[in-house]
């Protein structure tokens, strides 16, 4: 995975400044093209996709938790029921929003949700100073 994200690299001439390795993908961002990479595992074929942060107007922590069933003891916290933790683009067009997703219940251990959500919020405050502020209306 990782020598197709430098082939990508090199191919669309990207010097990426940030850059983050998880099991199944990889993500990057050049700062000076302004521009993000994403790589993901697929099972027998890897996926790639790149973001124009010029065409982003918000990125957002989201966290997705599941329903509490009222005939379950109160005593469980409430990290115990986060389902996910993803990195949303919302795009200025009408492009649907992308959801990178950092933390799944499923394939991580809780114990590793700290991290993975304190990694989502650096890449949130990272892009999130490189978007252009929204424009200010003029009444």
């Amino acid at each position: 995975m990782l020598i197709v994200f430098n082939r990508l690299s090199s191919l669309y001439y990207l010097s990426f400044t940030s850059k983050e390795i998880f099991h199944n993908k990889i993500i990057g961002l050049d700062r000076l093209r302004r521009k993000i990479l994403i790589i993901e595992d697929r099972s027998q074929r890897y996926d790639f996709r790149f973001i124009d942060l010029s065409e982003v107007k918000a990125c957002t922590l989201k966290k997705t938790y599941s329903s509490v069933n009222g005939n379950e003891p109160t005593k469980n916290r409430l990290e115990e029921y986060l389902k996910d933790i993803t990195l949303q683009f919302d795009f200025r067009s009408e492009s649907p929003p992308v959801a990178l997703e950092f933390y799944r219940n499923i394939t991580n251990s809780i114990f590793n949700m700290a991290e993975l959500e304190s990694k989502a919020k650096h890449w949130e405050a990272l892009v999130s100073k490189m978007l252009p502020l929204p424009e200010k209306k003029i009444a």
